[in-house]
């Protein structure tokens, strides 16, 4: 029987590479979220870079069989895909009502997933850019980020 994994084998090369390229990134989102214990799901995988113009960012996803678009200034969000990768990517410019890249990557932590060493965005933080984004699906899931939340703080459990 397989070891089941987060992370598809693409995924996973991507991951890999852009940490042996140094590429300050971080997950943020719902993805994030179930890193760190709440109970909802989502399908993506949201990365929050903090240079997009960062070279070693296409030549780690090149590394890894897929294909990298930088963006261009608000007309086309970067993206990442190709076979060998999917589709499951996504880059985050900005998050709603946080700071920077710089002043969120302070509250970040480290978890290894799969063997893979990321940087993890704080779920309070998380809850504090679903309430400032306001969508419906977004206040949806706050009771399961608060959720995890409290259960954090009763087991004593470290939060940035």
């Amino acid at each position: 029987m397989d070891d089941f994994s987060a992370f598809t084998e693409g995924e996973r090369a991507v991951l890999e590479a852009l940490n042996r390229r140094g590429v300050r990134f971080m997950l943020v989102g719902l993805s994030a979220a179930v890193l760190q214990g709440a109970n909802t799901a989502t399908r993506d995988i949201d990365l929050w870079f903090e240079d997009t113009s960062d070279v070693r960012i296409d030549q780690a996803v090149r590394e890894a069989g897929g294909f990298w678009i930088s963006g261009s200034f608000g007309m086309r969000p970067p993206q990442i895909g190709g076979d060998s990768v999917g589709d499951r990517l996504d880059v985050v410019t900005h998050m709603h009502g946080l700071g920077t890249f710089a002043q969120e990557f302070q509250n970040t932590t480290e978890i290894v997933v799969d063997g893979i060493p990321l940087r993890v965005l704080a779920l309070q933080r998380i809850v504090a850019s679903k309430r400032a984004a306001g969508r419906k699906k977004d206040i949806a899931v706050i009771p399961a980020l608060e959720e995890a939340l409290a259960a954090a703080d009763d087991v004593g459990t470290v939060r940035p």
